[in-house]
């Protein structure tokens, strides 16, 4: 059973990095692009729905991992 926690754990960090490696080489981390609202390039974080996705899923990860541990007590 630990094992796909392990592997959730492992695949969620993947693709945060990931998600991080591709706003650093398309330039979301600096203001290059003038195309984009104010709102945005002051809170690129922020407003990005990946990263907010990523967000949710960590908590429904805790959520879970808490339930389990819980109910194995």
């Amino acid at each position: 059973m630990e094992a796909w926690i392990l592997l959730s754990a492992a695949v969620l960090l993947g693709g945060l990095l990931w998600t991080a490696r591709l706003m650093k080489r398309s330039g979301a981390f600096g203001i290059r692009d003038t195309a984009n609202s104010k709102p945005v390039r002051q809170h690129p974080y922020g407003l990005n729905p990946v990263i907010w996705l990523f967000i949710t899923m960590f908590v429904i990860f805790l959520g879970i991992i808490a339930i389990v541990w819980l109910q194995g007590r």
